[in-house]
């Protein structure tokens, strides 16, 4: 309580959090230095990133060697040290695959692709996820495919270990690849024409794709190649082109791939959209479009509030006060001062006279302030913890459960354990709900519980129900209902 408001009297609280992904990333960064490393199977690229209008602009680059975790971060703790900045962004160019997929599901904004790929991924994947990976997907602008990446989590721990060991923050954590294929689906679609082949190649790999109006073809990919291997790969990838399509090409390797495509296919038409800009994956690692807001961290991490913008009236209003109060005391002192040099024999009522006014003068201008900083703090701490009310209905529901199936003279299952929780930063709460007995006396108290929830305003984020010994688990993510008046 006391660190937010000190926080809402520095006008602290209405900067976004820099680790807060709901956020843009230029938006959390636009007065805040940041670094951005790409991670190669044999080193670390690491520049200084800022933000002009909102797009990322990129510094001069440094290469460090591969040379095992203390010399890694003891490399990014130095270039951060140099650019004064406590957090990066990483683009992991290794640990990935990409397949064609047609059972995805689009989300309905950035807010819902952010929680299901945190929460339940295969709701948006359409089957489970694989095992030991994290994903993000690339969808047809019109049709229901999408090009599905599994990213290594072994690959996304050792990141974000390797950050932490360099102690700088991490606000993003992305696969080159996918972000690029993403951002050149949503800004150069129309430049695709009804059939066209990407090709993306970096210092160390390339990625290989064939487009249509009506779908995708199937993903290519070489990854952590060194010089020679990926411009034999290269040549390889080139001489499969068709002679006469149509090229997409996004090429940071230095390699010339433009002359080699022309060599070998003197009739391929060759688009490249990114041609003036020097490092196109970190690009789309650092723009902010649809499906972007997400990234490949894999735990929850706390971030400090985010006050809305008709909560400044707190800072107004508490600097307001106290410059209220100093200019009030400084009249009063002056006031005195002058009837004293004018009426001496008066000179000890006159000062108690100011003293008492300003004394109360004061009291007043602090109770106002009080209570509007009060009033503030309150519709800031809207969203509070259940009261025992809700939790004396839970019971009431819990036992009208068992009951009902009692006289229907139906088996009674019974709750083994109940808890929820407040989502730090969010207006949502977490119920866990361990119910032991077969599936219909489970569901038949999980729904009566569900439909307290939504008598009392609660809304449904998200439910996942899964086995346990004897019983089953109930996870349900619920929206907090509004203030009233809100």
């Amino acid at each position: 309580m006391i660190q937010q408001i000190i926080d809402l009297a520095l006008g602290r609280a209405f900067t976004p959090d820099p680790l807060d992904a709901a956020v843009p990333l230029a938006r959390r960064f636009r007065q805040r230095p940041l670094v951005a490393a790409t991670f190669y199977k044999d080193g670390i690229e690491a520049l200084a990133v800022s933000f002009a209008d909102g797009s990322p602009v990129f510094g001069a680059a440094e290469f460090s060697p591969a040379g095992g975790e203390d010399a890694d971060a003891g490399f990014l703790r130095s270039f951060a040290e140099r650019h004064k900045a406590a957090d990066c962004v990483v683009n992991l160019a290794i640990g990935y695959t990409a397949v064609l997929s047609g059972r995805t599901r689009r989300p309905e904004s950035d807010e819902e692709a952010i929680l299901l790929m945190r929460d339940n991924p295969e709701r948006l994947l359409g089957e489970p996820s694989a095992q030991g990976c994290r994903h993000s997907i690339a969808y047809h602008p019109t049709h229901n495919f999408a090009v599905v990446f599994a990213h290594r989590e072994s690959e996304i721990t050792a990141a974000v270990a390797l950050a932490a060991k360099a102690e700088l923050g991490l606000a993003r954590l992305q696969c080159g690849v996918s972000s690029l294929l993403i951002y050149a689906l949503d800004h150069f679609w129309p430049e695709v024409g009804t059939e066209t082949e990407f090709l993306f190649v970096d210092r160390a790999s390339l990625f290989h794709l064939s487009v249509a109006e009506g779908g995708f073809g199937r993903p290519l990919f070489d990854i952590g190649l060194k010089e020679a291997a990926l411009k034999q790969a290269l040549g390889e990838r080139v001489g499969k082109l068709k002679p006469r399509g149509r090229v997409m090409l996004i090429d940071s390797s230095g390699f010339e791939v433009r002359q080699m495509i022309g060599e070998r296919c003197p009739e391929a038409v060759i688009v490249e959209p990114m041609k003036d800009q020097p490092r196109p994956f970190l690009l789309a690692c650092a723009s902010d479009r649809p499906r972007l807001g997400y990234d490949l961290f894999p735990a929850e991490r706390e971030v400090r509030p985010f006050a809305p913008a008709r909560l400044r009236i707190v800072t107004f209003a508490f600097w307001g006060a106290l410059a209220a109060s100093i200019a009030v005391i400084g009249y009063s002192t002056f006031k005195g001062a002058r009837a004293g040099q004018l009426t001496g024999n008066l000179k000890d009522q006159a000062q108690l006279y100011a003293s008492g006014k300003a004394h109360q003068e004061s009291l007043i201008e602090d109770l106002e302030s009080r209570q509007k900083t009060a009033a503030a703090i309150r519709d800031w701490l809207a969203i509070s913890p259940p009261t025992q009310s809700l939790l004396i209905a839970l019971s009431k529901e819990i036992e009208a459960a068992a009951a009902q199936g009692l006289s229907e003279n139906k088996p009674v299952a019974q709750v083994d354990s109940l808890s929820l929780t407040l989502q730090e930063g969010q207006p949502q709460m977490r119920m866990v709900l361990v119910i032991l007995g077969d599936a219909s006396s489970a569901n038949r108290i999980f729904q009566r519980i569900s439909a307290l929830f939504g008598r009392l305003g609660y809304s449904t984020v998200d439910l996942k129900q899964t086995l346990v010994p004897q019983g089953f688990r109930y996870e349900h993510l619920l929206n907090m209902p509004k203030p009233a008046g809100a």
